[in-house]
């Protein structure tokens, strides 16, 4: 079950999560960080980054944000993008968004926006 979530509906579905999985490429495996991006625009924003963000974005900027439900059987909100270094900050270029959660979590609660 997904339901898309474009670049300017990412304020409003953001007031429902906390922090973010960051997940770069450390080949030859991931690495995981966790943060929490402010919407800037269409983009998101991550202040002072951890050397190891910067190395692996300058290796790989292709990044994925994961944040996972707060509710039983909830929406995890996954958001894709390209990542660039901004000074003292990570500026990411949001190329998809989705909510998603499987079949087997349909109890779960409805998601809207209202």
């Amino acid at each position: 079950m997904t339901i898309p979530v474009s670049p300017a509906e990412l304020t409003d579905v953001l007031a429902r999560f906390g922090s973010a999985c960051l997940v770069t490429q450390a080949r030859p495996y991931v690495k995981i960080h966790t943060v929490d991006p402010v919407v800037s625009g269409e983009q998101l924003m991550i202040n002072e980054p951890r050397e190891s963000m910067k190395t692996n974005i300058i290796a790989d900027p292709h990044v994925t944000l994961v944040w996972q439900s707060p509710v039983h059987h909830g929406w995890t909100l996954i958001v894709d993008g390209l990542a660039q270094i901004d000074a003292d900050r990570l500026r990411i270029i949001v190329e998809s968004g989705m909510l998603h959660r499987p079949r087997a979590h349909s109890d779960g609660p409805a998601w809207s926006l209202a």
